[in-house]
């Protein structure tokens, strides 16, 4: 199971009272209300600055090596085919 910790923030009485007031009406406690709204919008957020972004052209290359039969390389070719140095088990 995760470790829960604590976020603390400020908001004044009527942000408090609001939020609260819409919490309730969604039948969530505060913590369930703000962590709905936040933590998919945190997800993307990370997601879109760590993920790769490709424009189209550069995707359609990417698939096109992809699906490209592979290069023929004699000397990996004859590495592959030697006995292997390590012994099984």
């Amino acid at each position: 199971m995760a470790t829960i910790t604590r976020i603390d923030i400020r908001v004044d009485d009527e942000k408090k009272r609001v939020i609260a007031a819409a919490a309730e009406l969604a039948g969530q406690t505060i913590t369930q209300y703000v962590m709905g709204l936040v933590w998919p919008d945190a997800e993307r957020r990370v997601a879109e600055n760590y993920g790769i972004k490709l424009t189209r052209r550069d995707w359609d290359e990417f698939v096109a090596r992809l699906d490209a039969p592979p290069k023929d390389l004699p000397a990996l070719r004859e590495l592959l085919g030697r006995e292997s140095r390590f012994q099984d088990g």
